[in-house]
């Protein structure tokens, strides 16, 4: 099971298991540093969190006006993602997975429907955001 989100108008499929939850987009509080994607910190049900723009740590551009935040429920971290829209779950059998488009946080890609889904390597993506900004030292800031 995905979760299927839209950047900038391409489809990316989160697993599902990693997805804590799905919320409106809401106004967030600046970030005191300058580390690549943090798009700056939200208070969501007692927990800092901060909120990563998935596109500008990988030099693809920005989420130029997110509509929601996904909580991705990393093993070592839990931090929110700024994406244009939710298109729902679906169903993909990662045998039929092309991976001759895989690196970085792309796991591979399924074609459906004239649409090619770009599937999210968890593991991978944790390392990307690790790399541009260390999360934990943002969680005590209110």
């Amino acid at each position: 099971m995905w979760v299927v989100v839209q950047l900038n108008g391409e489809p990316l499929a989160f697993p599902a298991t990693l997805i804590k939850e799905v919320v409106p987009w809401l106004p967030l509080n600046p970030v005191p540093s300058h580390a690549v994607g943090v798009k700056g910190l939200i208070s969501l049900r007692g927990e800092t969190l901060a909120v990563m723009d998935v596109l500008e740590m990988n030099g693809a551009g920005v989420v130029e006006d997110p509509s929601f935040m996904l909580v991705l429920d990393f093993p070592e971290s839990r931090v929110g993602l700024a994406v244009d829209k939710v298109e729902g779950v679906q169903y993909f059998n990662v045998d039929d997975m092309d991976t001759n488009m895989a690196g970085g946080y792309i796991l591979g890609t399924i074609s459906r429907d004239e649409r090619l889904y770009q599937l999210i390597n968890a593991t991978a993506l944790e390392q990307l955001m690790a790399q541009f900004t260390d999360v934990a030292t943002l969680d005590g800031m209110d």
